[in-house]
């Protein structure tokens, strides 16, 4: 039971799988308000509705919030009365755990436990049950086993596995006429009960958990694009009497640029890749929305993750453009953009899943009637060089996981061995009990050896017992019940044909005696006289 509520409440701090967490907002609401105590276990895969705990870094605290999506190892939050998601995207790492119980006000019962004059009351009720169980004396008649340290009780436990590991070597025959054959079924009894209590926890917590869950599986890829261009310019405008990928270009020292991209596709297992693209132009004003798009090559056929292009740009071109439009309209406007599109797309195989994907990154510039010179949005960090990142969910159904003694096992592997054990230790317990009562019926001297094993000792000598204040008993099980009050060990006399028993204590001398008639079984010495008698 111990390691039970162990493996359910420990912290994760103390090496457990809980985490302890106070709700102090109502994002949750309406199924979880302020002052609720939510307690989350760590599991090895979270999925889409479970409310789970996290580290948020950006608010330096624990969010408890639910999944609404995931994506490239991040999951995506919103709690049940927000109208907005989570800006940030924890991964599975910074995910302490998903929700396993809650305990309504009980985190409010925490903080009022933790001021400190309740600490203080706590701390003194404590050391007064300690001082009392300190310098207590011990009761008359308690029991032998109360009366135990825990020491001794390990050390006890200890050595009947080991007295039962050391006689599960020996032949049946020598177990048969061994006379401490008590302590091999008591430690049978106590491995198979052991065994017994192990599967029926193993088998609650894994038959209280689904036995599969489905997994999103992702296969990411990414896009990249290098943009460049470049021309000849007159000596003395730029460094080596020439345009760079980066110089502004003025129309009257050059109109004719040449325009490169080379795009690679970054994909593990890419197969059968091929499409599209076509370098285009386009001239905008983006007040009016006037635009002219001017296609600077043909639709153009690849079939490979990876391909380079080259085509002209007349930016005269884009100049006269803009020229006749202001004639035609009188809209003089102060500034027009020209975007450089590639229109990539494309169709394959990745790790074996089907690819439909299409990249147009823009090249942009602006033209301020003297010259064209780039631009840059604010979300990119080098508009030469755009990249884009993709992915393919695939949703997959697999045995559903927990971890145990932090390692991960499947759900149905522990259900199978909970079951096993469970079943297998009954039925050695049930075929042990069936021993028992066979040996009670053929031989009681063995059977209250059995039983008793752990507070008998044989004597050798009776005479040493004080027979003046002698009291018989009418059965072992009341001479044991006697023993247990006075703290006291069983002493058994054995001869020819009776076994006796002896309890001693307040003065009296308790005795039980058994008779063993010629059948090989015992009776009550009463019993036996009364038979000699008949015979």
């Amino acid at each position: 039971m111990m390691i039970a509520i162990w493996l359910t409440f420990a912290p994760t701090q103390a090496g457990g799988m809980a985490s302890y967490i106070i709700v102090i907002g109502n994002s949750m609401e309406p199924n979880f308000h302020v002052g609720d105590l939510v307690i989350a276990h760590e599991e090895p895969n979270y999925q889409i509705g479970d409310a789970v705990v996290y580290r948020n870094l950006e608010l330096e605290n624990f969010v408890f919030h639910r999944i609404i999506s995931q994506e490239m190892g991040r999951y995506t939050l919103k709690g049940d009365n927000n109208s907005w998601t989570d800006t940030y995207q924890p991964s599975h790492e910074e995910v302490l755990g998903k929700l396993w119980l809650r305990i309504p006000r009980g985190g409010t019962y925490i903080q009022k436990i933790r001021t400190p004059f309740v600490m203080t009351l706590i701390a003194g009720a404590l050391g007064g049950i300690l001082a009392t169980s300190l310098f207590t004396g011990k009761s008359k008649g308690n029991k032998h086993m109360n009366k135990k340290s825990i020491q001794e009780w390990f050390v006890s436990i200890k050595q009947k596995t080991r007295s039962w590991l050391a006689k599960s070597n020996n032949t049946e025959s020598q177990k048969s006429s061994n006379p401490n054959k008590g302590n091999l079924l008591e430690g049978s009894f106590f491995v198979l009960g052991l065994v017994a209590l192990a599967s029926l926890i193993i088998g609650i917590i894994s038959f209280s958990r689904p036995a599969s869950r489905t997994v999103i599986d992702d296969v990411s890829y990414e896009h990249i694009g290098f943009f460049s261009y470049s021309a000849s310019a007159p000596q003395g405008v730029y460094d080596a009497n020439a345009i760079k990928s980066g110089d502004p270009i003025f129309t009257k020292l050059t109109c004719s640029v040449d325009v490169s991209l080379q795009y690679t596709l970054i994909a593990q297992q890419a197969e059968n890749i091929a499409g599209t693209y076509q370098l285009t132009a386009i001239i905008s004003e983006p007040v009016s929305g006037w635009q002219r798009i001017v296609p600077l090559q043909t639709e153009t056929i690849f079939s490979e993750n990876a391909f380079g292009s080259t085509a002209k740009l007349n930016f005269c071109q884009m100049e006269s453009l803009t020229q006749s439009m202001e004639q035609g309209t009188d809209f003089h406007p102060s500034s027009y953009i020209l975007t450089i599109a590639p229109n990539i797309k494309m169709e394959g195989e990745l790790s074996g899943r089907a690819l439909q994907s299409s990249f147009n990154p823009n090249l942009i510039f602006r033209y301020d009637r003297v010259h064209f010179y780039l631009a840059q949005e604010e979300e990119q960090n080098n508009p030469l060089n755009p990249t884009e990142t993709g992915v393919i969910s695939e949703a997959r159904t697999e045995a559903n996981t927990m971890l145990l003694f932090g390692a991960e096992m499947a759900i149905p592997a522990l259900r199978l061995f909970a079951a096993l054990g469970l079943v297998g230790s009954l039925a050695g317990i049930t075929l042990l009990g069936l021993r028992l009562q066979s040996v009670s019926k053929s031989n009681q001297s063995r059977f209250n050896r059995i039983r008793y094993d752990s507070m008998m000792i044989d004597i050798q000598n009776e005479a040493s017992i004080n027979s003046s204040n002698m009291v018989d008993v009418s059965s072992i099980e009341d001479l044991a019940k006697l023993a247990e009050r006075f703290n006291a060990v069983i002493l058994h006399a054995e001869s020819d044909h009776s076994h006796t028993y002896y309890v001693k204590g307040e003065g009296n001398t308790y005795r039980y005696a058994m008779t063993v008639i010629e059948t090989g079984s015992t009776v009550p010495e009463k019993e036996a006289t009364s038979q000699e008698g008949e015979a």
